[in-house]
């Protein structure tokens, strides 16, 4: 069975030999997340390690500012313009009121508009994080119709991802998904054809009281899902992989 992570840090990894170590074994894709520039180069060259290698996983690393790097990569936006158009995905995009405040929303907001600006013009997915930030980047989002958000990690209002849901975005479902009765609510309220799965490993499980940052993690994801809906996971796995083509397929990034 294969599996697609559309949304970790692979760069993250303190252990980068333990990490090659496990790739050999991952059938499917890893969408590697970058919190700033140098993140993602650091994962273009794992993708094109473990390429190199003949592994069988087909890693893809994408363009972002995390909100928690606006402050530091506010002012080297330029720098970023040379790398937009060879990244098929954006992101990690977006704004957090929660755990950064340090950095000003009006700064988080000149980033996540610089990206989707860029996605807006190319029609391109970005993958956004709206950690109490929800009401504002619905607002945002609803100025640039042609960019595809993916909606990372979603905990927010009912009311605000019903919104998201009627303008078909997309949506990750993680490692709280087993744990939290509101976003189990909420994946029961997603059409199967919104539903996309991710890790958002090394550190996710940590936070949450776990252990596992393996790349593996991602089968239990499936599971959860599966659990949850009350379906087979031959069910979910079908349909989360097929969602994923679709976003994939644009760049040949085929599973």
């Amino acid at each position: 069975m294969q599996f697609v992570d559309f949304h970790t840090h692979l760069d993250l990894y303190k252990n980068q030999n333990e990490l090659f170590e496990q790739l050999p074994s991952y059938c499917g894709t890893i969408v590697a997340a970058s919190v700033d520039l140098d993140s993602y180069k650091k994962n273009c060259q794992i993708a094109q390690k473990a390429k190199a290698l003949g592994f069988k996983a087909n890693i893809i690393a994408t363009l972002g500012i995390h909100p928690e790097k606006v402050l530091l990569e506010k002012e080297k936006l330029c720098e970023y313009e040379k790398f937009l158009k060879e990244s098929h995905i954006i992101g990690e995009i977006g704004m957090d009121f929660c755990w950064y405040k340090e950095a000003a929303p009006v700064a988080q907001e000149e980033v996540l508009r610089f990206f989707l600006e860029h996605c807006n013009q190319e029609k391109k997915y970005c993958v956004i994080h709206t950690k109490d930030a929800e009401e504002k980047i619905c607002r945002i989002l609803e100025e640039y119709p042609f960019a595809k958000p993916v909606i990372h990690w979603y905990d927010g209002p009912e009311e605000i991802y019903k919104e998201f849901v009627s303008r078909n975005y997309m949506q990750t479902f993680g490692c709280e998904t087993i744990r939290s009765k509101h976003i189990q609510k909420l994946l029961e309220q997603t059409p199967l054809n919104l539903i996309l799965a991710e890790t958002d490993n090394p550190d996710s499980e940590r936070w949450l009281g776990g252990t596992d940052s393996s790349v593996f993690l991602i089968k239990r994801i499936y599971k959860d899902i599966a659990e949850v809906l009350g379906l087979k996971i031959e069910k979910i796995a079908k349909t989360i992989n097929e969602n994923s083509e679709k976003i994939l397929e644009d760049f040949e990034a085929k599973l």
